[in-house]
């Protein structure tokens, strides 16, 4: 737990210098939130998305995120490389790497990705991957999609879905995973607040039970980030090992 701590305050003591850079630095996004996960139990979770420019149509996102779960402290690296090739268009691939702390596991994710402004107040984002983890040599293929729309201006809503697919003698099912989050940004703050609420499940032959997981939590946008708009939205940090693990299943 002090590990997460001690990442939190990198961050903050950090964005002076970042917010500051002439690197290509575009926006940072930071998220600490306060989770009751599918056990009941209290956890935290603290997530960073930082936005880079390549060239004037060329990007990179760089996420660091790490969710505190019954199964282990899981630690989770993000890339995207991605084009805007027109205002209300974004698309690129990613690649990720997780690790629970404290266990020999590791599991890693490649795949493409997209975001589209369907009107200005409303964008759809989607991916499609694929991933392997170092435990039994289990692979998955995943599919994400989530809908976002700007609300009464301060306010943004978000539905997301996805779906991973594990076929291999040893373990066997469909693992699905909806959410819905509501965000407040006052008008002209970088800061806000946000809650979400996700439930997961197996179907299949090893399939569970679902579980209900709900979080409360603080944001912090700087610079060009935050909003619906592909421009400045980052792209979603997705996991789909990371509710089994959450539920202690792997």
């Amino acid at each position: 737990m002090h590990r997460v701590f001690v990442t939190i305050a990198m961050v903050v003591f950090a964005t002076p210098v970042i917010a500051q850079s002439s690197l290509g630095i575009q926006g940072l996004d930071l998220r600490f939130a306060a989770v009751e996960d599918e056990g009941g139990k209290h956890q935290i979770d603290v997530q960073s998305r930082l936005d880079v420019a390549i060239t004037d149509v060329h990007g990179f996102q760089g996420d660091v995120a790490f969710s505190d779960t019954q199964g282990g402290l899981i630690g989770h690296l993000g890339a995207h490389l991605f084009m805007t090739p027109k205002q209300g268009q974004k698309y690129g691939a990613f690649a990720s790497l997780s690790d629970v702390d404290g266990r020999t596991m590791t599991w890693g994710s490649i795949g493409v990705e997209g975001m589209l402004a369907l009107t200005e107040r409303t964008s759809l984002e989607g991916r499609a991957g694929m991933g392997i983890s170092d435990v039994d040599s289990l692979d998955y293929i995943f599919g994400d999609v989530a809908v976002s729309r700007t609300v009464f201006d301060d306010l943004i809503l978000e539905a997301a879905l996805t779906l991973t697919d594990f076929d291999e003698t040893s373990f066997r099912a469909m693992s699905y995973e909806t959410s819905l989050s509501a965000q407040f940004n006052a008008d002209g703050a970088p800061w806000g607040f946000f809650a979400t609420i996700s439930h997961s499940g197996l179907h299949g032959r090893d399939g569970v039970d679902a579980a209900t997981r709900v979080g409360l939590g603080i944001t912090i946008s700087l610079g060009h980030s935050g909003g619906v708009a592909p421009e400045t939205r980052p792209f979603r940090t997705v996991d789909p090992v990371a509710p089994l693990v959450r539920r202690d299943l792997w």
